[in-house]
């Protein structure tokens, strides 16, 4: 074997080794860069479809049942006025025909003492989820999609025999990953589940399925 080649060969173990190399860190790697993007986006979508519930709840408040679709909800959020309701607990005496005596009886009083803006409602209480600087517009995508919208849904369910409405809200992983998808798509597949949702269609819930 002459020298060149021996070089030759040599260079070519080089390529081979580096590449090999390579290759192992990327399957070292690969996954700890996924874990971040997921964290990261998560975090981000997570706080957009709490921001969404918290306004489902205060436009139940208003009108008794829940939005159905994204703009409506948004557009309520910049816009509407909604009337702010003071609570307080008092009692009274009221005559028990079983005891045949007086018997103190609590209730709740509920008094409109005005109105505000539906924005300042929220704000006032979640501060975290409703900041100064938020940008209502971006509610109506998934961070991070290629616009991609929400999935809403209501419903009326029967618990317990009584009727009661719900909502749900979905973001799909493939929505949030979208320009990822082909490079971590089996991480992505693995995941525990397809879609972060906050609230259900089948059960009186307002939790996340991310908890």
């Amino acid at each position: 074997m002459t020298p060149r080649t021996i070089l030759y060969l040599r260079v070519a173990l080089g390529v081979i080794a580096v590449l090999f190399a390579f290759r192992i860190f990327q399957i070292i790697m690969e996954p700890i860069e996924f874990q971040k993007i997921k964290d990261r986006r998560y975090e981000a979508v997570i706080m957009q479809l709490e921001q969404l519930r918290e306004a489902q709840l205060a436009f139940k408040d208003e009108y008794g049942m829940y939005a159905t679709e994204v703009t409506t909800l948004v557009d309520f959020i910049k816009n509407a006025e909604v009337t702010i309701v003071e609570r307080k607990d008092s009692s009274f005496m009221q005559f028990n025909k079983v005891y045949q005596i007086d018997m103190n009886k609590d209730t709740i009083i509920y008094r409109v003492i005005g109105s505000a803006p539906a924005l300042t409602k929220l704000r006032n209480q979640r501060e975290d989820l409703f900041p100064e600087d938020l940008n209502l517009d971006d509610l109506l995508t998934i961070k991070y999609s290629q616009d991609s919208t929400f999935k809403m849904g209501t419903a009326v369910i029967e618990k317990n025999g009584i009727k009661v409405p719900v909502f749900e809200i979905k973001a799909s992983n493939a929505a949030i990953f979208s320009e990822y998808y082909g490079k971590y798509e089996n991480y992505i597949k693995r995941l525990k589940n397809s879609d972060l949702i906050v609230g259900s269609l089948t059960e009186p819930t307002l939790s996340g399925n991310w908890n």
